[in-house]
């Protein structure tokens, strides 16, 4: 087995967090590849002083593709693979974009813009860990798009960055999504990468999260019922 599908067994296995550590601390020749393929792993073993987060971001990375694998077993093992590498990729470009700042009078640790960092490294490697161009494309959209969820709100919002959620909003997604292969579909995974991402989280904070994204994919799922024609490419 060569290091490649040493790290496919890792990210689709039951036990991600403990598999992944125990290969990178023992196994030389797996930590000296990956760390020449994605030389930012390095820097991911940093803590998250945010109240949204109880992991380091490796750490957090690695328990969303465990709760990816959780949720994906219905689809074929290519779809899977492609999950799993979206989780491992999503938080990838974090510590560049680190800093701290303060919130209600506490330091705290943040990440603007750190999805454009994890695209752009996502993009660098894709092709070296055997995704074809198609993939390639859908993975790097869904890794851009990760956390588009923390922008949505059930209710009203007069916050001109945040939008309330609404069939609009779900028909503008799936459109966007059409560029790389089936929006509507590749929403309702988007929908599972926001579910994997918040369940790798403070559950002390994630609980509207959930809410937010489970609404969506009802709405999602009544859309496609009343009109199929909507949501076709």
């Amino acid at each position: 087995m060569d290091n490649r599908q040493l790290l496919d067994e890792i990210l689709l296995s039951d036990n991600v967090c403990q598999n992944f550590h125990r290969e990178y601390k023992d196994n030389v020749e797996f930590h000296r590849w990956l760390i020449t393929l994605l030389p930012e792993i390095k820097t991911c073993f940093m803590p998250q002083n945010n109240p949204w987060h109880i992991y380091s971001v490796i750490d957090h990375i690695l328990h969303s593709v465990e709760e990816m694998n959780k949720q994906s077993v219905c689809y074929d093992d290519k779809t899977r693979r492609r999950l799993a590498y979206t989780m491992f990729l999503h938080d990838i470009g974090k510590p560049e974009c680190h800093i701290k700042r303060q919130k209600n009078g506490a330091w705290i640790d943040s990440f603007f813009n750190h999805n454009i960092a994890s695209e752009r490294i996502a993009k660098r490697v894709l092709k070296d860990l055997n995704f074809d161009k198609n993939e390639c494309k859908i993975i790097e959209k869904l890794v851009y798009k990760h956390d588009i969820f923390m922008f949505l709100t059930l209710d009203k919002t007069t916050n001109p960055h945040h939008k309330q959620l609404s069939n609009d909003v779900i028909k503008n997604e799936i459109a966007d999504l059409n560029n790389v292969g089936n929006g509507a579909e590749l929403l309702k995974q988007l929908i599972m990468i926001g579910r994997s991402d918040s369940k790798s989280q403070n559950p002390a904070m994630t609980k509207n999260s959930l809410i937010l994204l489970d609404t969506m994919e009802n709405m999602l799922q009544n859309l496609k019922l009343e009109n199929s024609s909507i949501l076709e490419k």
